[in-house]
């Protein structure tokens, strides 16, 4: 006779490598949620762009 899946105890160990999972990406989630924030919270200076400098690089020929 064949043995059937879901038997012997796999289901088991279906059940731990799920729950391990599941733990890894709720801590995942709350440490990246606890990163952002951080990130927000920096503070920003307002972006200004590099002067243009017209004797550099002239694209005539």
């Amino acid at each position: 006779m064949s043995s059937l899946p879901g038997g012997s105890g796999e289901n088991i160990v279906y059940a731990i490598l799920c729950g391990g999972a599941v733990s890894t990406v709720t801590s995942d989630q709350a440490r990246f949620n606890e990163r952002i924030a951080e990130i927000n919270a920096r503070p920003k200076s307002e972006w200004e762009p590099k002067p243009w400098s017209t004797t550099q690089g002239s694209c005539t020929s």
